[in-house]
């Protein structure tokens, strides 16, 4: 005999970040949960005792924390708006994790890989999009008080009128920490939010001129209703995510 376990989610009331109105909120998987997020199991450290002790746990030792599970998320969305989310955006964000997954488990030893993704298969202004809602949920609401084109981008399906001055980039992921797209800043390239989980991580710049040229630029998806070709090639890179410094993409051995 089979026992199935299945974990409910009670509601709580608060204030939606993305509709900004006082509702109750729903628990909100991200990445979704039918984008391998069903069952994830993790611990939730500060950000401050990680950046300390995280060649420690590296190196084998658990942090004094209680293991959750059931997917890595949060209450931040309305039903409404969970609701808007899946219908428009999520099955393209899911849809592109099955093809990067299949990549990386296809392909062995390797830094970069080159595939071709069909229009039909991902719309990507949408997978942007969703993208961009994973960013708006996992930071405090001075984020879209601070850049209000973020949520109009998210919340008006027709809307790529996105500033320059925010730039989307994106790797493939299979070893290393979740990170959860919290904003930072550093001198170099001014603010980041860079939100990790197999099989691919996504990094939002925010007004910095020069390109990241580490990781594969996906801006111009925003603009994927005018692609004249039915077929494209995408090229991304292969990092793993051990550091909890933005863009440190230093393997294991390194901090050993």
């Amino acid at each position: 005999m089979r026992v199935c376990f299945k974990t409910f989610y009670m509601k709580i009331e608060g204030i939606c970040k993305i509709c900004l109105e006082e509702k109750m909120l729903n628990y909100e998987h991200f990445p979704p949960r039918s984008a391998f997020n069903k069952n994830t199991r993790f611990f939730s450290v500060p950000a401050d005792d990680y950046f300390e002790k995280f060649a420690d746990y590296l190196d084998g030792i658990k942090p004094k924390a209680k293991i959750k599970q059931g997917g890595l998320g949060d209450y931040c969305l309305c039903e409404d708006c969970n609701n808007f989310l899946g219908l428009k955006y999520v099955n393209d964000y899911v849809n592109f994790a099955k093809i990067c997954y299949s990549i990386i488990n296809s392909t062995e030893n390797f830094k970069s890989v080159e595939f071709k993704v069909n229009k039909e298969e991902v719309n990507l202004k949408n997978l942007l999009k969703q993208i961009t809602s994973i960013l708006i949920c996992n930071n405090d609401f001075w984020f879209t008080e601070e850049y209000p084109e973020l949520l109009e981008f998210v919340t008006n399906e027709n809307y790529i009128d996105l500033p320059d001055k925010f730039r989307f980039y994106m790797y493939l992921n299979d070893e290393g920490q979740i990170k959860n797209g919290n904003w930072t800043f550093d001198n170099v390239n001014g603010g980041l939010c860079e939100f990790t989980f197999p099989p691919f991580g996504f990094v939002l710049n925010i007004e910095n001129e020069n390109r990241i040229m580490e990781l594969s630029e996906i801006t111009g998806f925003k603009n994927y209703e005018f692609f004249l070709n039915k077929d494209f090639n995408i090229i991304l890179n292969k990092y793993p995510t051990y550091s909890p410094i933005p863009l440190d993409f230093r393997n294991r051995e390194e901090f050993l």
